[in-house]
Order: structure tokens, then C-alpha cells, then sequence
């Protein structure tokens, strides 16, 4: 009954979304922005305002308010779309704007009835997948075909993508179901930065200022619902590590509790002291993680860094979620499942081969995918 009552709700809202989006529009010429990943939509949104100013819009989801507020302070239009009544507020202009990039899936968008110039691009908010997604994650399988029909309406409105390799281009058609979008191969937009040798530089600098010289691990676990208790062992991890290295780890933003308890382990820092995650990997010589996006990244932020996957629920994610197929295949020894296994690996710390890696996933990124995306704008502008 319950779960009942919740379709029937969704249902209403998007009919009062696609209601609202029928009534007429004046064109205009802002861009609209869809954020809901701060932490990896941040610099894309400094690159655009850059170029477009107060022409930008920030369309954003409550965890995203403080970086929107700072764009509001600039002189740009803000709207939080998890308010219904702000939502319904800045229908009219994403009706009237010709370009709407999104950074994930909103699902108001499924009851937009846009201008067929519109073009609604996904930008994403990772440069490959690990895990499965859309309609090819096994809780969307099995779910009800009511639900699958108001995911399809989301996808079907997105008119391109933006991808750093074929194998994404691959993944999206299958996990959205895509027929007649169009695939930008521009390379993921935040991982320009890695190009940057300035950049690279600087947070380096501010590294080395905040935490001297040892080697550094970072463990970097992915989001999970519903989280069994996480067996990461870091006292015996610095333990087979020896002095010479320091750790540190990050839990989700979603995953306040665990990172409640990487904060309470004496051998572990997790305060970055200012410096973001990005900024942080070009100086990690190793990443331990499970099916985060972050090593598509890491592998271009640290060519020389060594990668350690610690998959302790595999085979339950892998029924619950899914994985991408024959992911695991292409780097068996740097997948551990049980805690001994990662101990070993982090013990002998091997460098794993990520060449086919990054040709796989960073196909595209070159160092100017903002900038392409941006010269396409503009050629494609109504």
C-alpha cells in the first residue's frame, strides 16, 4: 500500500510539472545549470560563469546550497528544485533557455515538455562507472514498470552527452536506454584540471605545506544504503605500512557515520585542511577504494600512484547493484575481497599496469573539454 501510495505521488508531481511547462514561454539566453554534486560540478560552474556571467542560472538540490549561494552573490539566479514551489518557479525559464546542462538525474525532468531546440545535456558528475546504473542497476530492474516508465521519460529528455571515452558512450545507451541522443567525445569536464601544470603544481605545494613528505594512502569507499559495518583494519594497515607512510580517509558525504568513526581512529587523518579531494590526489601514492568513480580520475591526477580495490561486499553489491561487466577482469591484482587480501597487496604494494585502464576510461581527456563543450555551445546556440 505504501509503496503504492509513493507512485501515485510521483505520478502527480511530474503531472503538475508537465502543466506547468505547457504554458508559454519567452525565449531567453541564460544557461541553465542542474546541481546536485557540489564536489565535482564546482569548477565546471567557475569555468562557466567565466564565460557567461550572470547569464548562468543554478538550479540546485538542497545539499548543493552553499556553492549556489555563492553564484546568487555574483549576481546569478538561484533556485532550490527541492522545493516544489522554486521548482515550478524556474520552469519558465529553463523552457525559454536553449541550453540546460545537468550533472546527474532529476526527475522533474520527465514532466518538462521543452522546445524541440532545447538541448538538455548530461555532463555526469564521473569520468567512468564501476557500478552499474539507471536501468541496468538491479533494484531498477526490479522495480515496478511504472517506475522504469518515469525513468525512461527522464532519459528521453536528455538530447546529448558528454563523455571521456566510447566505453561511457556504450554504458549510457545501455543504462538510459538511448536511441537518438547525440555523444559529445570531449573528455569529463572536471579532469581538465589534472592537465593544468600550474594546478598540478599548486595543490601539490599545498600538499607538501600541510603534510610534509611521508607517503600517503587514501581510502576512499563508495556510498552504500545500507552499509554493513566497514572491516577496514587501519591500525593493521599502518601496521604493514611502517612509519614511512601516513593514511588518510574520506567517506561519502552521504555516509556521516562512517566518517564519525575514520575520525575517532588515531592513525588516520581526515581533516584535509582546506585542500579538496581532487586537490589531494596528485600527491597520494596510493588509493584504496571500491566502486567510487575516483580512480578514473586518481589515474590521470597521478600517473605513478598505486591503485587497490577493497570489494569486501562484492558479491552482495554485485546482486543488489550490479557491476559493470568484466570490470574487475581487466585489473585482477588489484581487487581485494577479504582484508588479509588488502593487507598483502598494501604490504607489497606492486604497481598495477593502468595503461589499458586509462586508454578504456580517459579515451578523450585531453586537457580542453570545457573548452570544446563551451566553443559547442556557442556554434549550437538557438
Amino acid at each position: 500500500m505504501k509503496n503504492v501510495l509513493l507512485t501515485g505521488m510521483k505520478s502527480f508531481y511530474l503531472f503538475l510539472v508537465e502543466q506547468r511547462s505547457k504554458l508559454p514561454a519567452e525565449k531567453n539566453d541564460k544557461i541553465i545549470f542542474l546541481l546536485s554534486f557540489p564536489s565535482t560540478s564546482r569548477w565546471v560552474l567557475s569555468e562557466l560563469y567565466k564565460k557567461y556571467g550572470s547569464r548562468l542560472v543554478v538550479c540546485y538540490t538542497e545539499n548543493s546550497r552553499e556553492l549556489a549561494a555563492n553564484y546568487q552573490k555574483k549576481g546569478c539566479l538561484i533556485y532550490g528544485i527541492d522545493s516544489f514551489r522554486e521548482l515550478l518557479s524556474s520552469i519558465p525559464l529553463m523552457k525559454g533557455a536553449s541550453t540546460i546542462l545537468c550533472d546527474n538525474y532529476f526527475a522533474f525532468l520527465g514532466g518538462t515538455m521543452f522546445e524541440s531546440s532545447t538541448k538538455v545535456i548530461q555532463i555526469w558528475h564521473a569520468g567512468g562507472a564501476v557500478k552499474t546504473f539507471g536501468l541496468e542497476a538491479n533494484y531498477a530492474k526490479n522495480s515496478t514498470k511504472k517506475d522504469q516508465d518515469r525513468y525512461q521519460q527522464v532519459y528521453d529528455r536528455l538530447t546529448h552527452y558528454v563523455v571521456a571515452s566510447d566505453q561511457m558512450t556504450t554504458i549510457f545507451k545501455k543504462s538510459y536506454h538511448v536511441t537518438n541522443a547525440e555523444f559529445l567525445p570531449f573528455g569529463y569536464l572536471p579532469a581538465d584540471r589534472y592537465f593544468d601544470e600550474a594546478w598540478l603544481k599548486q595543490a601539490k605545494q599545498k600538499f607538501q605545506e600541510r603534510f610534509g613528505n611521508k607517503k600517503s594512502l587514501l581510502y576512499v569507499p563508495t556510498y552504500r544504503e545500507n552499509e554493513n559495518e566497514n572491516p577496514i583494519d587501519f591500525s593493521r594497515l599502518a601496521a604493514v605500512l611502517g612509519d614511512e607512510w601516513q593514511l588518510f580517509a574520506k567517506a561519502h558525504p552521504h555516509d556521516p557515520a562512517l566518517q564519525q568513526k575514520f575520525e575517532k581512529h588515531p592513525a588516520v587523518i581526515t581533516d584535509f585542511k582546506g585542500l579538496t579531494l581532487q586537490e589531494m590526489l596528485p600527491s597520494i601514492d596510493c588509493l584504496i577504494t571500491d566502486y567510487s568513480s575516483v580512480p578514473f580520475e586518481y589515474t590521470l591526477a597521478n600517473k605513478e600512484g598505486k591503485l587497490l580495490f577493497f570489494c569486501y561486499d562484492l558479491e552482495e553489491y554485485q546482486k543488489t547493484v550490479g557491476i559493470q561487466d568484466g570490470f574487475f577482469d581487466a585489473l585482477p591484482e588489484a581487487l581485494a575481497v577479504t582484508l588479509d587480501e588488502l593487507l598483502e597487496k598494501a604490504a607489497n604494494m606492486q604497481a598495477v599496469d593502468l595503461d589499458r585502464f586509462d586508454q578504456t576510461w580517459n579515451q578523450y581527456n585531453k586537457g580542453n573539454a570545457m573548452k570544446q563543450l563551451m566553443n559547442w555551445m556557442e556554434e549550437n546556440e538557438a
